[in-house]
């Protein structure tokens, strides 16, 4: 990130890196959001692609985008919300760095490792697993990715 515009205070950049995340295809988003988050609150139970691609942009501004406890460990007052110590910022802008790059390495290794048989595909036209992205978007590689976030 950029050492003078943090992703923490600067709504824009956060904008930008929101879009870049939904540029994965929904697939890959659930399960590098699971890699990354943990947790079951990202199986899909049945949900529409719309809704689907609703539930995750939200826990993605939610979820990806804070920490509770860098947060409380940063409070001036743990009953005020948004007073912080020095170096806050800083803080969760690196956890949030680390959590995009260890999101993207791990989606992009995860489908260049694909244990899918050769005659099963890996366009995700014949059998095999999805694409990595959306059609529809404009990013096409994790190297644009991160590149998009920047």
């Amino acid at each position: 990130m950029k050492a003078h515009c943090p992703i923490v205070t600067d709504l824009a950049l956060k904008e930008k890196s929101t879009r870049v995340l939904m540029c994965y295809n929904a697939t890959w988003l659930r399960i590098g959001l699971h890699i990354v988050l943990g947790g079951d609150s990202l199986r899909n139970e049945g949900r529409e692609s719309d809704q689907e691609d609703i539930f995750l942009k939200l826990i993605v501004e939610n979820q990806f985008f804070t920490h509770t406890v860098i947060a409380k460990s940063y409070a001036y007052n743990k009953l005020v919300d948004g007073l912080y110590k020095p170096g806050f910022f800083e803080a969760l802008g690196s956890i949030i760095l680390k959590r995009f790059l260890l999101l993207v390495i791990s989606l992009d290794r995860a489908k260049c490792e694909s244990a899918l048989p050769l005659n099963c595909g890996i366009d995700g036209k014949d059998g095999g697993s999805p694409l990595l992205f959306s059609p529809h978007s404009h990013i096409k590689s994790s190297r644009q990715a991160v590149q998009g976030s920047c």
